[in-house]
């Protein structure tokens, strides 16, 4: 087989697998949390915030969202009294989302459940050196996608650089 023939082979397989994997944890999340991934994703972010919080800019960046996605996504959060926007505290001109004690507590019920997902459906059949290559190929595959989103979208992504799930 050529080198071409791999390469559109890994690539097929890269993209049909991450979809099937993408839809099994999201019927799985949907199932075990009533959360989706997107809202799970908010709220682990906003966990790993100083105080629970950060301001709607900044939380859009980290999570790679265009602004108005996450304003639909925090206002269905605020509704399920998971998420709560509040003026910023650090110059009240901005309004920040803010983690309720609900949402801590929903997060930290889904949150081993969801880790378990993954290593049954990914993690657990791969080895360490196969972990070390996705590693290597999807660290600056998200760093350079998130910088191109920042070119194309006007959000400023510098600082979503951890990721935004387990």
């Amino acid at each position: 087989m050529s080198p071409r023939a791999v390469a559109l082979r890994a690539w097929r397989g890269y993209i049909e697998g991450s979809q099937l994997l993408m839809n099994e944890l999201e019927r799985r999340m949907k199932a075990s949390s009533d959360l989706d991934l997107g809202d799970f994703n908010v709220l682990l972010v906003l966990s790993e915030a100083d105080g629970d919080r950060m301001r709607m800019g900044d939380l859009a960046r980290a999570l790679a969202f265009a602004p108005g996605r996450l304003t639909y996504r925090v206002t269905a959060l605020e509704r399920e009294g998971l998420v709560a926007r509040e003026p910023s505290e650090a110059d009240r001109r901005g309004t920040d989302a803010v983690l309720t004690d609900a949402g801590r507590v929903r997060l930290r019920k889904t949150r081993p459940v969801h880790a378990r997902h993954v290593d049954e459906l990914f993690l657990g059949d791969l080895d360490p050196e196969a972990i070390a290559v996705l590693d290597r190929v999807f660290g600056p595959l998200r760093a350079r996608l998130l910088e191109r989103c920042a070119d194309t979208t006007g959000i400023d992504t510098t600082e979503a650089d951890t990721p935004a799930s387990d």
